[in-house]
């Protein structure tokens, strides 16, 4: 029997029916007048999810391309950068940099835990030289479930007067979590498709404002591709440098008009309620959280695996019983945790289904947890709202 799989990953997620069907829609001319007006579309409505009245610039490439892209506009070899580095992915943007001759200082934190403002600040304090051009950071790391906190450390950077940017990897966190680019003061915001945009991957984003800018105009780093001058010129007009990723475009538009129909600030408050009834269905069935519970993200949540219980078989079977797919641990991680990602197109009934699959397959696999615990934690948590 045909049956519907739930992509819990932590991205991509799971594609909506609507923005599917937009996907296949003809293609039409990149340099021609309709695709003008839908790239103007898709620019009105991001600005409305990034809070922001600065520049948006979109590229053909996955998250991974934007936050380089990031480094070789913003940046030039010999300059200094402060980096967070608390998994996999916050971890990149500092390799990244490296790469490209920039001088990284790390804020190396313990994976579960997130980074504290005045961690921050005190590196800022001691820069009397300023010669740090940027803070860069995650809102969201999802290698080990965790949320850091942008307003507090754009509200200490602007106190500072230290004149770095801040830089927000939002790519797990935009159109999820409360984020707020121009009201907050953050200078540049990435993000990628295929997570709270709920489009397959493929479309990498860039917002920056106008103190980003000045940097572009003074970076020497070598890029073509992504040159966001010349992607900003293209992108005046409607057009890109170079062919672009029309069809996802296309579901650009489409999760837009979803995003707006539901309202930003609902969309930030469904994911709270989401993360808080995965969070109280761990607890309910005597697992324990990975992430610091104070700072635990609300679109994946990380869980110790049970003694005795193998991540591979906890996985396979979700997957092959009841359609569920789940993510493992990364590197140091692997086989320790599991992570389940609710963000996106999740709604009250996937989060009531998905921890109903978990639990029945821990309980098949030996571990000790009284049926229907995790559905009463979480129909608890819904019906409490």
């Amino acid at each position: 029997m045909e049956r519907r799989q739930y992509l819990q990953i932590p991205g991509p997620t799971n594609v909506p029916d609507r923005i599917l069907r937009s996907l296949s829609k003809p293609l039409i001319n990149h340099r021609g007048p309709e695709f003008e007006l839908l790239i103007e579309q898709c620019i009105a409505g991001l600005k409305k999810v990034f809070r922001t009245q600065n520049d948006i610039l979109i590229f053909p490439s996955s998250g991974s391309g934007a936050l380089e892209s990031t480094i070789v506009n913003l940046l030039s070899p010999g300059d200094t950068i402060v980096a967070v580095s608390q998994g996999l992915f916050s971890e990149r943007m500092a390799a990244i940099g490296e790469k490209f001759g920039i001088h990284v200082v790390r804020i190396n934190k313990e994976w579960g835990e997130a980074v504290q403002i005045d961690e921050i600040k005190n590196l800022l304090m001691q820069d009397t030289e300023k010669k740090i051009r940027a803070v860069c950071l995650p809102q969201n790391e999802t290698t080990s479930a965790i949320t850091n906190d942008i307003e507090g450390v754009a509200k200490m950077m602007k106190e500072s007067q230290h004149p770095a940017l801040l830089v927000v990897d939002a790519i797990s966190s935009l159109a999820c979590l409360p984020l707020e680019m121009d009201g907050w003061g953050i200078d540049v915001v990435i993000t990628a498709s295929q997570k709270g945009l709920m489009l397959p991957p493929g479309l990498g984003i860039v917002a920056l404002n106008d103190r980003a800018w000045k940097l572009v105009e003074q970076s020497t780093s070598p890029k073509w591709y992504w040159d966001y001058k010349a992607v900003q010129e293209k992108m005046k007009g409607g057009q890109f440098p170079y062919t672009p990723a029309t069809t996802l475009l296309f579901g650009l538009k489409e999760a837009l008009d979803i995003l707006e129909e539901e309202g930003i600030e609902k969309i930030w408050e469904r994911h709270g309620l989401m993360g808080k009834a995965v969070r109280k269905a761990v607890h309910a069935m005597g697992l324990t959280l990975f992430a610091e519970e104070e700072y635990a993200s609300d679109t994946v949540t990380s869980i110790g695996m049970p003694d005795g219980i193998q991540y591979k078989e906890l996985a396979g079977l979700l997957n092959k019983d009841y359609g569920v797919v789940i993510g493992g641990g990364l590197q140091q991680l692997q086989g320790k945790i599991f992570r389940i990602g609710h963000l996106g197109a999740v709604d009250q009934l996937d989060v009531y289904a998905v921890m109903g699959a978990v639990e029945m397959a821990l309980y098949r696999l030996g571990y000790h947890v009284e049926l229907g615990t995790a559905a009463k934690a979480v129909a608890k948590t819904f019906l409490k709202e």
